[in-house]
């Protein structure tokens, strides 16, 4: 994160703590949307979930369904962007070229196989 969203972070969390003590439930709900926001920009994709999915009862009992279906919107969002990242994923392990099939014993002095170039650099990624 960039020193302008820690920044942010903090600020809503306080705001958040506030609005939690004095149980104001659609200020509450905004601050989760927020910080959801700034989490999914990070690809921190389940805290940002969390967070929506907590905000989502309180813009209810606050009679806000525009609200509500925001966040249904940015829920279906990061589900498609975490589908994306998996089918990238998963192109990348067929890339590797690791064998399938029954396991052998293992000999346990044996020493590790070195990874091919291409091999190292698909896993660093």
């Amino acid at each position: 994160m960039q020193n302008d969203e820690v920044t942010a972070v903090t600020l809503f969390t306080v705001a958040l703590e506030g609005f939690t003590y004095m149980d104001v439930h659609r200020s509450r709900a905004e601050c989760m949307i927020r910080l959801g926001d700034i989490f999914k920009k990070n690809r921190d994709f389940l805290k940002a979930l969390e967070l929506w999915e907590k905000a989502q009862p309180l813009f209810e009992r606050s009679s806000q369904a525009k609200k509500v279906q925001d966040i249904d919107e940015r829920v279906g969002g990061v589900s498609e962007e975490v589908k994306e990242q998996y089918q990238k994923n998963l192109a990348q392990l067929t890339k590797l070229n690791v064998p399938v099939g029954k396991v052998e014993e293992v000999d346990s002095n044996a020493e590790e196989p070195e990874l091919e170039e291409e091999q190292m650099e698909l896993l660093a990624t």
